[in-house]
């Protein structure tokens, strides 16, 4: 018999919104890291990108990033490109 885990979303999305304001994301591993639990939060939940679960969420995940002060990194300088590094791994 297989087995279901069902990971709750709000929490799943309190974590990440407390690892992007808690975390240096301006370390490359740290900011790969983010875009893994992402990936895995979009996964879990069936989020796809460009949809307006998908935006809602990245931007407010982005908005924790820039008030974190790690607005411009080596993988983004703007939410665009925040975006575009945050779903990579997903288009």
């Amino acid at each position: 018999m297989e087995r279901v885990i069902v990971v709750d979303r709000k929490a799943e999305f309190e974590f990440l919104l407390r690892f992007a304001g808690e975390a240096f994301i301006g370390e490359e591993i740290v900011s790969l890291q983010l875009r893994s639990l992402w990936t895995a939060y979009c996964m879990h939940h069936g989020l796809d990108v460009d949809t307006s679960e998908y935006d809602h969420d990245l931007w407010l995940l982005w908005g924790t990033v820039s008030k974190s002060g790690e607005k411009d990194t080596q993988n983004w300088s703007n939410c665009d490109n925040f975006d575009d590094f945050m779903c990579s791994e997903m288009v």
